[in-house]
């Protein structure tokens, strides 16, 4: 009933962020010129996504890199959203995972101790795929603001929507392969979100 509840909540946030402007709030980020290069860390451009795939998300723009610092690989999903509407928003990974044979068997919400402004929450999934695990990281970047849960995301959108007429964000996942432990995969990639957030104010904010 409470997932009823709040995907019904999600739609009335969409439709009213929606109607909130009819023209578009920012012009779609240059996600490419996020850097291949910071920290210890190395990138390269994992593929472009299937077809299918691309209309489902319905991003305005997304990147797909893999980075390397060390011998595990993370991989970066960034999904650019100009305006939040029906059909073109972002959602959760709790709800396409499983589509793709990776099934959670645990979920929480971690703070990522960054220095203001840029601190923040993220959601963190354990998956598994045919004995398979992976470590996996989101959040919704909301103007600055590193958002771990669907429905604050549409709220703050909404507000700054009617503030300011901002009705642009990010869906950001990272996914960390489990080569050793899970205490490993958590550190690499909170290293990994740690140094990769700065770069973020210098595409937009």
């Amino acid at each position: 009933m409470s997932r009823l509840l709040t995907a019904i909540f999600l739609v009335v946030l969409t439709g009213l962020l929606a109607r909130a402007s009819q023209t578009p709030s920012a012009s779609v980020v240059d996600l490419s010129q996020l850097p291949y290069r910071f920290g210890d860390w190395r990138g390269f451009d994992a593929g472009p996504l299937d077809e299918t795939t691309v209309k489902e998300l319905g991003a305005d723009a997304y990147l797909n890199r893999t980075y390397l610092s060390g011998a595990t690989p993370v991989g970066l999903y960034v999904g650019f959203y100009v305006n939040q509407r029906p059909g073109a928003s972002m959602h959760s990974p709790l709800n396409c995972l499983p589509g793709t044979g990776w099934e959670p068997i645990d979920v929480r919400t971690v703070p990522v101790g960054l220095t203001a402004p840029g601190s923040g929450r993220v959601r963190e999934l354990l998956v598994q795929k045919s004995g398979d695990r992976a470590l996996v990281l989101f959040w919704y970047q909301v103007h600055g603001r590193m958002v771990a849960n669907e429905v604050a995301s549409k709220g703050y959108l909404l507000v700054d929507s009617l503030r300011f007429g901002r009705r642009d964000a990010a869906l950001v996942r990272i996914v960390v392969p489990m080569a050793d432990s899970l205490d490993a995969a958590r550190q690499q990639g909170m290293r990994f979100v740690l140094d990769l957030v700065p770069s973020f104010t210098r595409l937009w904010s």
